[in-house]
């Protein structure tokens, strides 16, 4: 070991009696300097403008443009300058013979000079180290293990840059040959994740293979074993080549030997590095500081109560939009998207399915067949269209027309399927929400909601502003209730004998006409059974509902409110969540509202003990009131009369609670059936919780138990703590005082060992 330390020691007083190790350290700590000094003087430019900060340690240093990515994508240039020379140097002297004929092994030398890369190494760590010193007295909260875990990650980087430059090196006499094979051979195993993806066991062969990304989850606040075995093992397969580069001038073996050797050698290392990274072996380490790369516990305790392993099968259309993501070149990237359940559930199956068949959308090319368009979109995209299934076959299979032919995946278990669909947005897949949804759908009955059809209510069909078909049934949207575990039923109450009573609840939103006394018979007999409802009025319409509320002894205000306003409408109301209303576990600020256009009050009439109301939302009595006489907010000038009118201290919405036998039965009663329409949750100009609020409404219907709670604690790292004037110091000191200070230590070196 003594040896190896002295050969360590010889190589770095060579490195740094060079000029090279000292350029390289400058230049480092300069682009290192540069790109923390830019990011935290546009995170400090957008809190002085008033923008609202949150996770700025994951913010700054992690995601694919965080300071951790910017340094990765800089290492390799690196690392081959300052390994070109380990060996081609010895080789091109001639000293390589005086090595080769002294009391040392030829590991002695190479781990020598590998342990002198590695102590290099660490100060460049050292200068990320000292930039995260800083970052803690500007940044509030540091999550300093996640910044550690990220050092890790590029340190083992750096590592496996040194044993594969230090391998190149090895090979020629000529510096510059050996760092630009170095750069070469970095770039085929950055390539070669690339190749066979169409082959699935050569697919996750090259993928193993490929060091693109691989410290990813390092510097994204996950450690995993198979990622730190990979860099291990490219670091050994190197060295390893490295020595058997060099015995093989001591040794006289036949080709065929020698071939053998190497090939059991990569053979060996492949084969480990496969086994480990299947997810029944591999660990994990979370180092942020709230488990943001983990799976809550609610998802966590879901997955323990599985009695047998799920099967999730991708039903994938080669002509939808989202084909290119069920394609083989996307299959690595598609898995990777479950890597927190196959945490857990190591024997998740994933099965894929290509068919081709109609979008169901005016997109449809009608000038080309069916079968032209699938096998066009095929060859695009990769994938056989032989092995596509026509229409008719994977009808027979499964009839995916009510889910418009998208990209659809069925998740089984015992028997049991659940649909898990992808979505239009920036994130387009499945999050722990609606994965865990989707499962819990499997364990338990799901929630129904029921939707009264009749007298022209608000559909779930259409997509018209006034329709509720993004909140509870659009396929491809995230939030829609259908996504987070609910199954929506529509109920037409002249073809229905009777209102089913386990609904977890019924929606009865603007009715255009007076219901039937046989109609109002079922509500009625469904609200005696203990039946949850939500029932959502308009101005103008109270007569249509007010018989229904009486029962609750409550009733719909006459009139309509306004509210004051100078930028907006002055029917649109602007409600707060009431204090008393905290069984929503809605988080709602000051600035927050739920906006409401076109509400009427809602009025406490006689005594009904047998309820317990609770107001949900208020208006602001300063700015809201009601106003009885007709009018026309487009021809009229309207503006509240103190001596006829008067403000509005009533609530817009309120929550009624009473026992029915076993049951908890759960009313909402709301001024407004616009509050959740398509239109409204469209609503971009004020900051309003609209979605949030019909989510926990019917999170409150079910118990608590649908849409899943996947939510995680706020971060607290959400405040730069330096401003401009200081952070200009910060610059100074990491691009001027920094560099001139490696500058001096390195001159001072240099000329002190030429005057000696």
């Amino acid at each position: 070991m003594k040896k190896i330390f002295n050969i360590a020691r010889l190589e770095l007083s060579i490195l740094f009696y060079s000029p090279i190790a000292w350029i390289i350290l400058i230049i480092f700590t300069i682009q290192s300097g540069i790109t923390f000094v830019d990011l935290l003087e546009a995170r400090e430019a957008s809190q002085q403008l008033g923008s609202e900060l949150k996770g700025l340690t994951m913010d700054i240093f992690g995601g694919g443009k965080g300071f951790f990515a910017a340094v990765q994508n800089k290492l390799y240039l690196y690392i081959p300058l300052l390994t070109m020379g380990l060996m081609s140097r010895e080789i091109s002297s001639g000293s390589i013979k005086l090595l080769l004929s002294s009391p040392v092994t030829n590991r002695q030398i190479i781990l020598g000079k590998f342990l002198s890369m590695l102590l290099y190494g660490l100060l460049l760590i050292a200068v990320l180290l000292i930039i995260i010193i800083i970052a803690g007295f500007s940044i509030e909260a540091l999550d300093i293990k996640f910044l550690f875990g990220g050092l890790l990650g590029l340190y083992f980087l750096i590592c496996a840059y040194a044993a594969i430059g230090l391998f190149m090196s090895s090979l020629t006499s000529y510096q510059v040959v050996a760092a630009v094979s170095t750069l070469a051979v970095l770039a085929a195993l950055n390539f070669i994740g690339t190749i066979g993806q169409s082959i699935d066991f050569v697919r996750d062969i090259t993928y193993w293979i490929s060091i693109e990304g691989r410290a990813d989850n390092f510097l994204n606040g996950l450690i995993s074993s198979k990622d730190v075995l990979y860099f291990f093992l490219v670091i050994v397969l190197f060295l390893t080549l490295t020595i058997m580069r060099l015995n093989s001038g001591r040794e006289v073996r036949s080709s065929v030997n020698k071939v053998s050797r190497y090939a059991l050698l990569i053979f060996a290392v492949l084969a480990i590095g496969y086994l480990s990274s299947l997810p029944a072996l591999n660990a994990y380490y979370d180092t942020t500081r709230f488990k943001d790369k983990t799976l809550t516990d609610n998802s966590i305790e879901l997955l323990e109560n599985l009695e047998e392993p799920i099967t999730i099968t991708n039903y994938v259309n080669v002509i939808n939009s989202f084909a290119h993501l069920g394609s083989p070149k996307w299959r690595i990237f598609d898995l990777k998207q479950f890597d927190q359940y196959t945490r857990y559930l190591p024997d998740l199956e994933m099965k894929y399915v290509t068919y081709y068949d109609s979008t169901l959308n005016s997109r449809d090319n009608i000038s080309m067949t069916l079968e032209e368009r699938g096998q066009r979109s095929a060859t695009a995209y990769g994938f056989e269209f032989e092995k596509a299934l026509k229409p008719e076959e994977i009808r027979k299979e499964i009839d995916l027309r009510p889910e418009e032919n998208l990209f659809v995946r069925t998740v089984e278990h015992k028997g049991k399927t659940s649909n898990l669909r992808m979505f239009y947005d920036m994130f387009t897949y499945p999050h722990e929400a609606e994965i865990s949804a989707a499962i819990k759908r499997l364990l338990q009955e799901p929630p129904v909601i029921g939707v009264i059809t009749n007298n022209d209510t608000r559909r779930i069909d259409l997509t018209g502003d006034k329709h509720y078909k993004d909140v509870l049934k659009t396929n491809t949207s995230r939030y829609s209730l259908i996504n987070q575990g609910f199954d929506i039923n529509e109920i037409n109450l002249d073809e229905s004998e009777n209102i089913p009573s386990d609904l977890t609840a019924l929606i009865l939103a603007d009715p255009m006409e007076e219901f039937s006394e046989s109609k109002l018979e079922k509500i009625n007999n469904y609200l005696e059974e203990g039946g949850n409802l939500l029932i959502a009025g308009e101005p103008g319409k109270q007569h249509l509902l007010n018989p229904i509320l009486e029962k609750f002894g409550l009733e719909f205000n006459q009139g309509s409110l306004l509210q004051e306003s100078e930028k907006y409408e002055l029917d649109l109301i602007q409600a707060t969540l009431a204090e008393e209303a905290d069984f929503i576990q809605l988080d709602f600020s000051d600035k927050d509202v739920i906006s409401l256009p076109g509400a009427i009050a809602i009025n406490k009439i006689g005594d009904n003990d047998s309820f317990e109301v609770t107001p949900l939302l208020y208006t602001n009595p300063k700015k809201v009131w009601n106003k009885e006489t007709p009018f026309n907010l487009e021809t009229d000038s309207i503006n509240f009369n103190p001596a006829s009118e008067s403000r509005n201290d009533k609530p817009v919405a309120v929550a009624l609670e009473k026992k029915v036998g076993e049951k908890d039965q759960k009313i909402v009663v709301i001024g407004d059936a616009d509050f959740m329409s398509n239109g409204e949750l469209g609503r971009f100009n004020i900051r309003t919780k609209n979605s949030e609020f019909v989510t926990k409404l019917f999170n409150w219907f079910s118990d608590y138990e649908f849409p899943i709670d996947a939510t995680r604690p706020e971060p607290i790292d959400n405040k730069i703590l330096v401003n401009q004037e200081e952070i200009s110091w910060i610059e100074k000191f990491l691009l001027g005082f920094m560099p001139l200070s490696l500058a001096f230590a390195g001159g001072f070196l240099l000329i002190s060992r030429k005057r000696n």
